[in-house]
């Protein structure tokens, strides 16, 4: 029997992913905003989970991947989602097809699982890219997802990046080669000298693969004095 506040406060809505109608609670988290099919589609990562990278393991430790390449600049990664067919379905969209709106329900579920994993950081920023990509795409996707964050966790968010050097899509590369082909892609955003210094920052980007690209950022912050880098994506 559905709750009694359910019955009174549910009306026709519309899915924040997809757009479809059905009937939701206006109280209700992210989750119970989501139409039946959306949520059956996403895979959400539970606990127990990789200590370092997020990924579903057996247990809270470390996976085999962060044992043999563990990064000492990069303390921990918390990811929501496993990234299956639909998930990348819809981070296509986000991406490549101007479907901008997504940048709210996903950065909500992103800050639910940070705050919820214990992470306090201090400021909030992103992975940037590089100008000629941000002008072919018109935007930063793990910029938006950042600013989604930030405003619910009330924190502030600073450009405190910047891509010097561009890189090929990443997909197809091994991780040694993704980590050369990064290795100097990233330096300290002249306005944030100084402001880095003795804090605990967040890095937000799209999708978790190797953890290459989070990497870089993590060393260029603690570099600059950061007192602990610690990174959230939607996807891992």
């Amino acid at each position: 029997m559905r709750k009694w506040w359910e019955k009174w406060f549910a009306n026709p809505g519309f899915c924040p992913l997809c757009g479809s109608v059905h009937s939701t609670s206006n109280w209700g988290d992210i989750w119970d905003r989501l139409c039946p099919s959306c949520k059956a589609r996403l895979h959400r990562i539970r606990p127990p989970c990789c200590s370092l990278c997020g990924r579903s393991w057996t247990s809270p430790s470390l996976c085999g991947d962060c044992l043999r390449h563990r990064s000492r600049d990069l303390e921990r990664n918390v990811a929501v989602l496993r990234y299956t067919a639909y998930p990348k379905e819809l981070m296509r969209l986000f991406k490549y097809r101007g479907r901008e709106v997504l940048a709210e329900p996903l950065g909500e579920m992103m800050a639910e699982v940070l705050f919820e994993a214990g992470i306090r950081p201090e400021v909030v920023t992103y992975v940037p890219l590089h100008p000629d990509r941000m002008r072919q795409r018109g935007f930063n996707q793990s910029e938006l997802l950042a600013r989604q964050v930030a405003r619910r966790l009330n924190l502030p968010l600073r450009s405190a990046l910047q891509r010097i050097r561009p890189t090929l899509p990443q997909s197809r590369r091994s991780r040694w080669e993704r980590m050369g082909a990064l290795s100097g892609a990233f330096r300290l955003n002249p306005r944030s000298v100084g402001a880095v210094v003795d804090k605990r920052w967040l890095v937000v980007d799209d999708v978790y693969t190797t953890g290459s690209t989070l990497v870089e950022c993590a060393k260029t912050l603690k570099r600059a004095g950061a007192k602990q880098v610690c990174s959230l994506t939607w996807a891992r």
